[in-house]
């Protein structure tokens, strides 16, 4: 499970939102130690899609909002999540984003966009530890039925 947060680690916090395989609390656990948990959170004006590599991303979209969690994360943590995600490579690029925390606050968040938006079919696999996660961060059902077409 994620770590509890610690003081000492308020000074280098940063506010990530996860909208993938990322919301597993099990897989953040193994990627960033000192990562833990704040909210789920909504970044508007954005669409959930599988790319063509198989993977989640975000593209615009003003009619569509992305559900997720969000996580407050060390820069170690941060470094760790750029090796998972290929951001050297090119797989993923970095952007801050202001996104809707459950309370109903606005805050700056770090989110992964994938470098390809073209539609494409699931991992096999992923999809489901997607859905898995949606229910156990409790986001709306609602939200969890739009993902399910993307299930192979």
């Amino acid at each position: 499970m994620a770590k509890a947060w610690t003081t000492a680690y308020a000074a280098v916090a940063i506010l990530y939102f996860a909208y993938g395989s990322n919301m597993d609390l099990v897989q953040m656990s193994n990627r960033c130690e000192r990562a833990a948990t704040v909210s789920t959170a909504q970044l508007p004006s954005h669409r959930f899609i599988i790319n063509s590599r198989g993977v989640a991303t975000v593209v615009p979209d003003r009619a569509s909002t992305v559900r997720g969690l969000l996580w407050r994360i060390s820069e170690e943590d941060q470094r760790s999540l750029d090796r998972h995600e290929g951001v050297v490579q090119g797989l993923y690029r970095k952007a801050f984003m202001r996104v809707n925390v459950s309370s109903g606050r606005k805050v700056r968040a770090l989110v992964y966009v994938a470098t390809d938006s073209t539609p494409g079919e699931a991992r096999p696999g992923y999809m489901e530890k997607i859905v898995s996660a949606a229910e156990e961060c409790g986001l709306p059902q609602t939200y969890i039925d739009q993902l399910k077409p993307w299930l192979r």
